[in-house]
Formats: C-alpha cells, sequence, structure tokens
C-alpha cells in the first residue's frame, strides 16, 4: 500500500505490535544505544563461534569447543556403499593377502546392515572418478586387496553409512594387531571433489632417503593428531631380491652357452610356453605354460642340484657357472611437477582438515631431518604454493583444505563484488554515500544468526553454507531498502521524522514478515539432501534473524544518524 493511502494504524494489530516495540527506541537514546551495542555483540559473538577454535587458549586439536561450529568444505552424506583397501607388506605372497582378504570380509559381512560384499585381490575395484584421483590403477601386485561393500539402501535404514564405517573401524582393530605392517583404509564416497586423502601432506626433496625419513616423521605426527584414522603413506618397504649373474668365463671354459643358463633359468623361474592348444570355440590359440608349482620353488641358492649339459654332454651343475648376489627391489619414484615427492595422508572421523593441520604445521614446520636438512610447511594460503626443491626440503599442504581455501577465496571474491556492486548501485539511485551504507547494515544483521544457526542444528559451515550466505545478502537489503524509501516518502509528504520512521516500519512490517516466511518455508525443502543442509541453513536463520533486527535496529539508526546530521539524510 503506497504510504499516501496507507490504513491509520490504530486498526491493524500489526501496526501496534510493531509501534510497542520501535516507539521507547526512538524515544530513549540510552536505551537505542545499548540495543545497538547488544545487536554487535551478538554478531561479534556469532563470529565467535567458528573463530575460537583457532583462538582458544587450548589450542586448535581437540574436541569442537562447546558453542563451536565446525568449518568443512562439504559435509559426509549418507551412502550405500564404500570400500575398505587392505595393503600388506611388499614381499606378502597372494596367498596370504587372500586370507586376509577373506577375514575383513567375513567381518563387514557380519554386520547387520550390510548388504553384500565382492573382493579384489592383487588388482583395483571397479575404479570411479574418486579412485582416479586416488590413483588406484597403481594398486596391483600379490600384496593388496580391497573389497567393495554394499549397505542396504538408506531409505529402509536409520543408521548413517558413517556411523556403519566407525563400527567397522573399531571392530578391526583386532585383525590389524594380527598382521604386522597392515594397512587397512575405509574409504568412503567424498562428498566434494575428490583428492588422494582428506588431510595429505606432499613432501618433495631430491634425496629418496631423505625423503623415507622425513615421511616417517611426518606419519608419526599424523597418527597423534585428533580424530586421524586410516593414516598411510607412498613408501614401499625394501624387497630383497637375489640377482643370478652368470660366470662368462666359468660357462666358456665349461662349453656352456650363456643363452642355454638363461634360457634353463627362465624356465626355472618364470616357466615356458611350449605348445599351443587349439580349443574349440575359442578365436585364437591358448598358450600351453610349463611352471614349476610356488610349493616346489626353485631356491636360488641351491642351484647346485639343477644341471646343464655343455656341448660334450656332460652335466655341469649351475652353481658352477653362476653367482648369486643378494639385492633390494627397486622403489618406485612419484613425481609431481618434475619434483620427486612422496605422500602422508590420513582420515578425519568427527574433525575438520583445517583443525588437524593448523595443529600439526608448527610441529612438522623446520622439523631437522639429519644430515644439516631440515623440513619447511607451506601451501596454507589463499593462493596455492608451487613445489621447489631449490630451497631445501618442502612440505606443502594439500587434500581437502588446498579445496576449501580455494573455493572460500573465490567465495569471498564473489562476495565482496557483490556487496561493492550492490553499493556503488545505491549510491547511484540515493546519490548519497551514507543512505546505501545504512542500509547494507542488514548484510550483518542477518550474519548473526547464520552461525548460531548452524550450531543449533548441528551441521557444519560448509561451501552451501558460503552460497546460502552470498544469496541471503540481495534478500535482506531489499527489505532494508524498502523501509528507508517510505520512511523519505512519509517525509516528503511532510510528516515529522519520528512519525515517518514509525510509520514505514509498521506498513512493511507484514509484507517483510511474510517475506520471510515464504523463504524460510521453500527452504525447508533443502534439508532432505545433507549436502545443502547449510544453504538452508543460512537462508532460514539468516532471514529469521535479518527481519526481527532489521525491523528494529535499521529505522533507528536511520532516525539517530537523520537525528543528528539531517543534511546526510535531505529529500527532494
Amino acid at each position: 500500500v503506497p504510504p499516501a493511502t496507507a490504513a491509520r494504524p490504530e486498526h491493524n494489530v500489526f501496526y501496534r505490535i510493531y509501534f510497542l516495540c520501535i516507539t521507547p527506541l526512538l524515544e530513549r537514546p540510552r536505551l537505542r544505544i545499548a540495543v545497538f551495542l547488544l545487536t554487535t555483540l551478538i554478531i561479534l559473538a556469532s563470529f565467535l563461534q567458528p573463530a575460537w577454535q583457532f583462538i582458544r587458549p587450548a589450542g586448535v586439536d581437540g574436541p569442537l569447543s562447546a558453542g563451536g561450529v565446525m568449518l568443512a568444505i562439504m559435509p559426509k552424506d549418507d551412502k550405500n556403499t564404500f570400500n575398505i583397501t587392505l595393503d600388506m607388506p611388499e614381499d606378502t605372497p597372494i596367498e596370504i593377502t587372500d586370507r586376509v582378504a577373506r577375514e575383513f570380509g567375513a567381518l563387514a559381512g557380519a554386520h547387520p546392515l550390510v548388504a553384500n560384499y565382492l573382493t579384489y585381490v592383487g588388482i583395483p575395484a571397479v575404479i570411479d572418478f574418486a579412485g582416479q584421483i586416488r590413483g588406484n590403477n597403481n594398486r596391483r601386485g600379490p600384496h593388496v586387496a580391497e573389497l567393495s561393500v554394499n549397505l542396504i539402501d538408506k531409505q529402509l535404514r536409520d543408521t548413517k553409512s558413517m556411523e556403519v564405517v566407525r563400527e567397522l573401524r573399531v571392530a578391526a582393530e583386532p585383525l590389524k594387531h594380527r598382521y604386522p605392517g597392515l594397512d587397512v583404509r575405509f574409504v568412503e564416497s567424498p562428498p566434494g571433489p575428490p583428492t588422494r586423502a582428506t588431510v595429505l601432506a606432499e613432501i618433495y626433496g631430491p634425496d629418496p632417503e631423505v625423503l623415507r625419513r622425513a615421511a616417517a616423521l611426518v606419519r608419526e605426527r599424523f597418527e597423534r593428531t585428533y580424530m586421524m584414522v586410516d593414516v598411510f603413506d607412498t613408501q614401499t618397504a625394501d624387497i630383497p631380491r637375489l640377482d643370478i649373474r652368470v660366470d662368462k668365463e666359468k660357462a666358456v671354459l665349461s662349453g656352456v652357452t650363456t643363452s642355454a643358463i638363461e634360457h634353463s633359468l627362465q624356465s626355472l623361474m618364470d616357466g615356458r610356453v611350449v605348445s599351443q592348444a587349439h580349443i574349440p570355440g575359442e578365436k585364437t590359440p591358448v598358450p600351453i605354460l610349463i611352471k614349476v608349482p610356488r610349493s616346489l620353488a626353485i631356491d636360488p641358492t641351491l642351484l647346485d642340484r639343477i644341471h646343464i649339459d655343455n656341448t660334450a654332454g656332460e652335466r655341469v651343475p649351475l652353481s658352477e657357472l653362476t653367482r648369486v648376489e643378494p639385492g633390494h627391489h627397486d622403489r618406485p619414484i612419484l613425481r609431481k611437477d618434475n619434483e620427486r615427492v612422496t605422500y602422508v595422508g590420513g582420515e578425519l572421523t568427527d574433525s575438520a582438515p583445517v583443525y588437524a593441520i593448523l595443529a600439526m604445521d608448527p610441529d612438522l614446520d623446520g622439523l631437522d631431518l639429519g644430515g644439516g636438512n631440515v623440513l619447511h610447511t607451506d601451501n596454507i594460503t589463499l593462493r596455492p604454493v608451487l613445489p621447489s626443491t631449490l630451497d631445501g626440503y618442502k612440505l606443502l599442504w594439500d587434500g581437502e583444505l588446498r579445496l576449501t581455501l580455494d573455493a572460500w577465496g573465490e567465495m569471498a571474491v564473489v562476495l565482496g563484488a557483490a556487496v561493492l556492486f550492490i553499493f556503488l548501485l545505491l549510491v547511484g539511485t540515493y546519490q548519497s554515500f551514507i543512505i546505501p551504507l545504512v542500509a547494507m547494515t542488514s548484510i550483518p544483521l542477518g550474519l548473526a544468526g547464520i552461525f548460531p544457526g548452524h550450531w543449533l542444528l548441528g551441521i557444519p559451515f560448509s561451501m552451501a553454507s558460503a552460497i546460502g550466505t552470498v544469496a541471503l545478502a540481495g534478500v535482506v537489503i531489499r527489505n532494508a531498502l524498502l523501509i528507508i524509501d517510505f520512511i523519505r516518502d512519509y517525509q516528503r509528504q511532510g510528516k515529522p521524522l519520528e512519525e515517518a520512521v514509525r510509520l514505514a516500519g509498521a506498513v512493511r512490517f507484514r509484507p517483510i514478515l511474510l517475506t520471510a516466511v515464504t523463504v524460510i518455508l521453500g527452504t525447508l525443502v533443502m534439508y532432505t539432501d545433507p549436502l545443502f543442509a547449510g544453504l538452508a541453513t543460512s537462508l532460514i536463520f539468516g532471514t529469521t534473524a535479518s527481519t526481527v533486527l532489521t525491523l528494529l535496529i535499521l529505522p533507528s539508526l536511520y532516525y539517530q544518524l537523520a537525528t543528528r546530521h539531517p543534511r546526510w539524510f535531505l529529500t527532494d
């Protein structure tokens, strides 16, 4: 209803309620100032909820403080499947790995919410996008196994998949202690962009032995971090091997060719294809391989029992023609951006990567690696740091924290640009710098309800929550502009400032209230998806706080400034 034809407030219950609340603020300056200060304290206390974990005397590591709000890029979602990866020591036979996989399969299958599972031994499970990022295609060999576990559909169970994984992780502890060197990881589908691990340390350096020591020290610090589980590193164990070398001089003197010796050894160790079988129905011939069974494998140190015929038809023991030299298998070399790297990673059960990393970083920065080498940490910045070993050994933090920093940096730019454009547009509209600033006070007023809402519902402040905050800025400032426009219209009609402020708020009270209710009811449906729960919380609680505070604080602030500086608020 335009101000000129608005009904008298005495005949409307909304008007009377609003007059009852706003009149004391306009007539009593001390009460008005006290309300301003109280509102400022509420906003500061709201921002302190996520910030207290970083500045509290107890340190950033440990349980979340009472009243605190956790920061995360995305909340974990309830899934119907997860994987269990098993990494035995590299020299483990496939039979032992298969036995361990069967025991873990029996453990998982005994859970009442597990529908079925599929075991892969020596090869990776079906590789999805997250598996490609983690490099699952390289997990091949007799020492690795993976279980794909399917749960009962989430519509038919009350327990979330995260709780099932937590229960199985605890139940698997006796199995882990039974097999020393076993690395077990319970891999859930990431809610956001996939990474190698939730908390990931990339260690760069030129010397592989120093990198090996650094990885061991960093892994030890990972294992002492609050709520850190499934810790792993990419350093492989030293696998012994025996190299059989032909003594060419003895071979010539014995009348045996080097190729004959190599052919005999290869037949004994790896087997030999002797023919091909043409099986009906097969398009290609099937090779026939003769190989010594694993149970009767040849010991390279007992080659004196194996003989080979020379050119004269005499039988010569292979031990006379060869020598056995002990050694180790080559370790894999990992590189990123042309720099030698090793990874140390872990998962968090009930904490955020930013807390874990900020707790570990002071202990690892400046870590002595021996031989005059020092480890320096970096990459906890809005701009990513490129790896370089010119200055020594570096630890660059990656994983979910890097994704969070990149996302938050972009969202900060978006929010800042949105607020700036709104301000410039209002400056051009009102031909004033003060009125737009007054109108934009509704933005922090809305923020006063966002963090308390997340704390009340136990929802982490995620990327979706930040998106909701940006959207809220445009919603709440509209109400402020309408109140200001109505105040100025009433003043143009010749009404005193105090009456214009009261009437403007009273006229807009019901429309603003209905707008807030519409936003709240339209957003409730987002709570059906955990990924959008943060967005819904920001919009609902931000709109509620902004509606209440804008109707009281903004008219009072306008009245306060217009009374003391009337020339700032001149009307045409």
